[in-house]
C-alpha cells in the first residue's frame, strides 16, 4: 500500500521500513546470542594450595575448567614458564590431571618435587590461574624419637613430650602414648604430642604419618 504525502512527492512504502527493521532487530539478535555463546574458562575443580606426599604413594593433583570454547589445561610455574613431563617423575595427563608417580629416594628432584605451581585454564575467550600449589615430596626414611626424663614433686604432675626430628617433624602425627604396663593413651587435638603423667609411670609415644 502505498501513501502519498499530503503536499505529494515520494515516501518509503511501509512494508519497506517494516522489513528493514526486522532486519535490524535479527542481526541485533545475532550479535547478542554469539556473545552469550562465548564464555571465558571457569574452575570447576581448582587445584588445593598445598599437596604433600611421600616418594612411597606419588600424588595427583587435578584441575578441571569449563568454557565456551573449552579451555586447554596447562600448568605454569611460578615464574609463569610452562610445565612439561619429566619420565618417571612429573606427568601432565590430557585431563588437566598433574601426576607425581612413586619414585627412588635417589631419584628426588627439587626442581619437581618442591616447587611451586599453578593451573592455566586457556581459551580464545580468555584465561584464569588458579591459586597457587605448593608441592612437596618427603623421601621415607628411618628416624627416631625421643621422650625426655621429667621430675615432679610427689603427688603433682609431670608432662612428657614427643620429640620428632625436624627433618620429619612437619610429617609426622603423634597419635597416642604406651606405657611400660602395655597400657595406651590416644593423643587428642590438644596434647600436641604431650602427656600429663603421673609418678612412677613411664611412656613412649607412637607415631604414624601425617601423609
Amino acid at each position: 500500500m502505498w501513501r502519498d504525502p499530503p503536499g505529494g512527492g515520494y515516501k518509503t512504502p511501509i512494508h519497506v521500513v517494516a522489513m528493514l527493521l526486522l532486519v535490524a532487530v535479527l542481526a541485533l539478535t545475532t550479535v547478542v546470542s554469539a556473545e552469550d555463546a562465548s564464555m571465558g574458562p571457569v574452575f570447576v575443580k581448582e587445584p588445593p594450595n598445598r599437596i604433600d606426599f611421600s616418594n612411597g604413594t606419588g600424588a595427583v593433583v587435578e584441575c578441571q575448567a569449563r568454557g565456551n570454547p573449552q579451555p586447554d589445561i596447562i600448568w605454569v610455574r611460578s615464574d609463569g614458564t610452562a610445565v612439561g613431563d619429566v619420565p618417571g617423575l612429573r606427568q601432565v595427563l590430557p585431563n588437566g590431571n598433574l601426576v607425581f608417580p612413586p619414585f627412588r629416594a635417589e631419584d628426588y628432584r627439587q626442581e619437581v618435587h618442591a616447587q611451586v605451581y599453578s593451573c592455566l585454564a586457556r581459551s580464545p575467550a580468555g584465561s584464569v590461574h588458579s591459586r597457587d600449589v605448593n608441592v612437596r615430596a618427603v623421601v621415607a626414611q628411618y628416624f627416631e624419637v625421643q621422650v625426655y626424663d621429667q621430675f615432679a614433686i610427689r603427688g603433682n604432675a609431670a608432662i612428657f613430650k614427643c620429640q620428632v626430628p625436624s627433618f620429619v617433624a612437619d610429617h609426622v602425627d603423634v597419635v597416642g602414648w604406651i606405657d611400660s604396663n602395655g597400657g595406651s593413651y590416644v593423643a587428642d587435638a590438644q596434647s600436641y604430642g604431650s602427656i600429663i603423667k603421673t609418678e612412677g609411670m613411664h611412656a613412649r609415644c607412637a607415631l604414624c604419618p601425617a601423609l
